[in-house]
């Protein structure tokens, strides 16, 4: 497709997807009208992957990196080759279930949305979150109060059914190339998890708002798993470190610290009980705990 041409640039980070990037790429051929690039950034693969892009979907902008730059450098990456007006966000692991032009269309119908999602659901179907609330002390006592419940109610922008959220789930999220760049994009400092918390933050600090398109579905195959803890804890460390004042980074450093002694006990319990998962939260809770002084992403870099 001609650069001249292009609408949408979707950006894909791959870090050994082979087992789910072909069905991706191919439901995006066969579900997006609207004239659209695709750029796959391959932050350092493994499994050959990479070469299953070059060999077989030469209409892919492939973007080799010599290391694993993470979700946020690697999006940093796509975004300086992409030409459309607008960039979509979308994990290697999902399948489109739907045309992405309602999000093209809620976004130029009102400047100040500066971020679309779309409604997410599970390999079985569920429905699983995809609009958020920003994580302020309270709501992380329950990282799951983030979300949104599905009978929040529902706008219009555009004649077209939409959620208001102060961000929404980065592996489907729409933004123009001008408020990506007015933001300077993701923080790289977020190798994984909270990057769409941070991007959430800093457009709305801009002056833009987010939403979650009602009739654009994807499907996520695969999510969070214990073994990226550390991730998780450092990249809310991380946004009161540059988003809070501090009494409010206080604040949310002893919820993040007590709430994962707390969980503690309770994964023990879980494992004594034979529950493999509890054992392995365990495991990865404590390493979590005895690095907390160090909690960043030179620390967590490497660990899942």
């Amino acid at each position: 497709m001609k650069e001249a041409q292009v609408q949408v640039s979707i950006l894909i980070v791959n870090w050994n997807g082979k087992k789910y990037l072909r069905a991706c790429l191919e439901s995006i051929q066969q579900k997006v009208t609207v004239p659209f690039e695709v750029i796959v950034v391959d932050n350092n693969s493994g499994d050959g992957s990479a070469d299953e892009v070059e060999a077989h979907f030469q209409w892919v902008k492939l973007v080799r990196s010599e290391k694993n730059l993470g979700f946020a450098g690697g999006n940093n990456l796509g975004a300086r080759h992409a030409s459309g007006k607008y960039l979509l966000l979308l994990n290697y692991d999902t399948m489109l279930q739907t045309d992405i032009v309602d999000t093209v269309a809620i976004a130029e119908a009102d400047p100040k949305v500066g971020a679309v999602g779309a409604l997410m659901f599970y390999g079985d179907g569920s429905l699983q979150p995809s609009a958020f609330r920003f994580p302020t002390p309270s709501r992380l006592w329950r990282i799951a109060s983030l979300a949104y419940s599905s009978d929040t109610p529902i706008d219009r922008i555009g004649g077209l059914p939409v959620r208001r959220c102060d961000f929404v789930e980065g592996s489907f999220l729409l933004t123009s190339a001008a408020v990506w760049r007015a933001v300077n994009g993701m923080d790289e400092s977020n190798f994984m998890y909270c990057e769409d918390a941070d991007y959430g933050r800093s457009i709305s600090n801009a002056g833009y708002f987010s939403v979650q398109s009602q009739s654009v579905r994807y499907t996520h195959f695969c999510g969070y798993n214990h073994a990226r803890m550390s991730y998780l804890f450092s990249g809310f460390r991380r946004y009161h470190r540059k988003f809070s004042g501090p009494l409010t980074r206080a604040h949310a450093e002893f919820v993040l610290r007590t709430g994962l002694l707390l969980r503690l006990p309770w994964y023990w319990l879980k494992g004594l009980r034979g529950d493999e998962q509890g054992r392995i939260a365990l495991q990865y809770a404590l390493r979590v705990n005895r690095n907390w002084k160090n909690t960043g992403v030179d620390s967590f870099r490497h660990e899942a």
